[in-house]
């Protein structure tokens, strides 16, 4: 399903704030096979391209929830969201990535990446 980020309940954190200097960015669309009702934005920052030839660009990254209530609730977040900003400020345009995570009873998980790849984590050993 599309999502418009503008449709969502929003958040973030001072790492973040960076990304409200983009004010197209509420306007960014992303594909994402399940639904999505809350994003905590939880970093905006600069990548340094220009050492292998590439331009600079900005990255943020937004936490994807189920709920409109995931801190009441407790919910894990079910994937991540990439927004890549590009030539800002003079035409800025975005580009996304979306990763979805598959949660276990153990507090394992699964990243599944855009092409289906499937990365297991698990928590540390006590």
């Amino acid at each position: 399903m599309e999502y418009k980020i503008a449709n969502l309940q929003i958040f973030a954190t001072p790492k973040a704030e960076k990304m409200f200097e983009f004010p197209e960015l509420p306007q960014v669309t992303f594909d994402f096979a399940g639904t999505v009702r809350t994003i905590l934005f939880i970093h905006c920052g600069q990548v340094r391209a220009s050492r292998h030839g590439g331009k600079d660009y900005f990255e943020v990254v937004g936490r994807l929830y189920e709920s409109a209530n995931p801190k009441e609730t407790g919910e894990n977040h079910i994937g991540k969201l990439y927004i890549y900003v590009h030539d800002h400020p003079d035409a800025t345009r975005f580009s996304t990535t979306v990763e979805r995570f598959e949660w276990y009873a153990d507090g394992s998980f699964d990243i599944i990446l855009p092409d289906g790849q499937r990365i297991r984590r698990t928590p540390p050993s006590a």
